[in-house]
Parts: structure tokens; sequence; C-alpha cells
């Protein structure tokens, strides 16, 4: 996914937010279980998008800033993504 052309800049931010819709959906837990077996690009690379979709996105319900950091809205993730 992170290879999809998103027109740069504000698309990016769009396809990040729609990264973590995907990840809100089918739970965290399965989504690091389907990244398991990515490689480390692929995974660098999703990371950076799912900051900038937690960052720009529509995702801070409670207005508190802390929200969009990834360690605190996806920890299991953000683990996995430390390997």
């Amino acid at each position: 996914m992170k290879d999809f052309w998103c027109g740069g800049g504000a698309g990016c931010y769009d396809l990040g937010y729609i990264i973590t819709q995907i990840i809100y959906r089918l739970g965290e837990d399965y989504f690091v279980e389907l990244m398991s077996n990515q490689c480390e690009d692929e995974l660098k690379g999703l990371e950076v998008l799912i900051y900038a979709g937690l960052e720009y996105g529509d995702n801070n319900y409670d207005g508190k800033a802390d929200n969009n950091r990834l360690e605190n809205e996806f920890p299991k993730l953000f683990d996995s993504l430390k390997r």
C-alpha cells in the first residue's frame, strides 16, 4: 500500500488516514498479524504513512494531542514496527 501513488503532499496524508481507518476496522491485533511477514522497507513506509494519518487525519476525537502518536494509539503495532 505504501507504493500507491497518493499524489504527494496532502494526498499522502489522506492515504495515511485511510490506513488508520483500516487498522481501526480490522483491529490492531489482526493488522499486526497481517504485517508480520512484510519486509523492513515496507514496514518503514507504512509507519510513515500511519504517523501522517494520525497527525493530519480526523482521528483526534477527544481533543488530546497524544492521540496522534503511533505509540499511544496503536501500541502493539508500534512495538511490532520496532523489531
